[in-house]
């Protein structure tokens, strides 16, 4: 961002909704570069007239014209229109999430003059005509207007039966999953449940009696009988053994390390719809458990993952004789008396945002990674974001204003 601009006066501006419609270009004036980074800019013919005329560079989602006096509205995060939702005539919403739009919202929806969506939109059929305010950089999806909405991954409870009203619709947007040990699918049954969803998780033993809760077009998923259910990923452990038992589907991906080669002897035919992670010497014993899986990934002994900084030495490589996949990891640091030999040997990276290591190793690092957004030195490092090194970032930060918010007034 700041590659051409090391030590001039600069205006940074991070926000969901920057509002440049009464800007004041002598206000802005002082400023030899303005950079806007913003999922919507709101501007009007004065706008555009002056920032026409301003070093600005706006990294935006997209531009809207907005005349007269508008009420805004920014949201971050999930966000519900229901016929009790308090609107002023005129508004500008914008949200940073998904939206959901309940039946009989005629009267909010027509107070939006316009709507700006970075995210999903679920809405009833009829009112899709209402959305031709709205700009969405997501999928929008109609549902029954007379279904009420539930999760997108719905897993009914013990006692949702009870709860549940006589005839009533639920619209479950992804999946539907009777998955509950404990659930009476045949009391829904009795109620006269239907769920609306394009895809349905269910055990044999119950399939007779749910297939009455949804129509044919939905795409079935039967787990067999006397598997347990195990949803998203998991490593494979003794408290994984002790509550699911070796006869388990697992809707994810299963890590399996070399101190736990004993316990896949316990395994009993699994099925796993993700990736199976692990290492080389365990590829025959799996197997011979008759598991069927999505994938099958060979990984250095231990798995470090979803880690912020790591530093990578010789004491944890001594500790990983079977070496060491570290995955999804923002900062990984690699000691320098690491040897290029070592790292050949014994790690492997996947999807790491920075690895920083000597020149010496950097070679053998690209071999052994994938998905690595930046491998090299410091130096390197600091060199390719502002060419000047850490003397001319510090300069520019002095001389840099930075505003963050959700909505922004220029």
């Amino acid at each position: 961002m700041f590659e051409n601009f090391s030590g001039k006066k600069m205006y940074v501006i991070n926000c969901d909704v920057c509002d440049a419609r009464k800007v004041n270009e002598e206000d802005l004036s002082s400023y030899e570069k303005i950079i806007i980074n913003t999922d919507t800019i709101l501007v009007n013919e004065h706008a555009k007239s002056v920032l026409s005329r301003l070093p600005i560079v706006c990294n935006g989602g997209h531009t809207m014209e907005l005349e007269g006096d508008v009420n805004l509205i920014s949201h971050n995060g999930n966000y519900e229109i229901n016929g009790s939702t308090a609107v002023p005539e005129n508004t500008f919403l914008s949200v940073n999430g998904s939206v959901v739009i309940k039946p009989g919202t005629e009267k909010v929806l027509s107070s939006y003059t316009a709507v700006s969506v970075n995210g999903s939109v679920l809405c009833p059929a009829s009112l899709v005509p209402f959305l031709s305010s709205f700009s969405v950089n997501g999928s929008t999806e109609c549902y029954p207007d007379d279904c009420m909405v539930l999760d997108a991954v719905f897993t009914p409870d013990t006692w949702f039966p009870l709860r549940a009203r006589q005839g009533a619709h639920y619209y479950v947007s992804e999946q539907l999953r009777l998955t509950e040990p404990k659930l009476d699918v045949t009391a829904l049954a009795a109620k006269q449940i239907r769920f609306v969803t394009p895809s349905v998780l269910v055990p044999e033993e119950r399939v007779a009696d749910a297939v009455t809760l949804f129509d044919e077009t939905v795409k079935l998923t039967v787990i067999p009988s006397g598997y347990a259910f195990i949803p998203g990923d998991a490593g494979l452990d003794e408290a994984l053994l002790e509550k699911y038992g070796g006869k388990f589907y697992m809707d994810g991906s299963l890590t399996i390390e070399s101190k736990n080669a004993s316990l896949l002897s316990r395994l009993e035919k699994p099925q796993i719809t993700g990736t199976v992670f692990l290492p080389e010497s365990l590829m025959e014993a799996f197997l011979q458990t008759g598991a069927e899986y999505g994938k099958l990934q060979v990984v250095k002994g231990t798995t470090l993952a979803g880690k912020a900084m790591l530093t990578l030495d010789n004491a944890l490589l001594d500790a990983s004789p079977d070496g060491v996949s570290i995955h999804n990891c923002g900062l990984l640091r690699i000691k320098k008396d690491v040897s290029p030999e070592r790292i050949l040997d014994l790690v492997h990276t996947g999807n790491c945002g920075c690895i920083l290591c000597t020149p010496e190793q950097k070679g053998a690092v690209e071999l052994v990674s994938q998905n690595a957004g930046f491998i090299g030195d410091l130096k390197e490092k600091a060199g390719s974001e502002g060419g000047g090194g850490m003397l001319d970032m510090l300069k520019q930060m002095a001389n840099t204003k930075v505003v963050n918010a959700e909505l922004y007034v220029l």
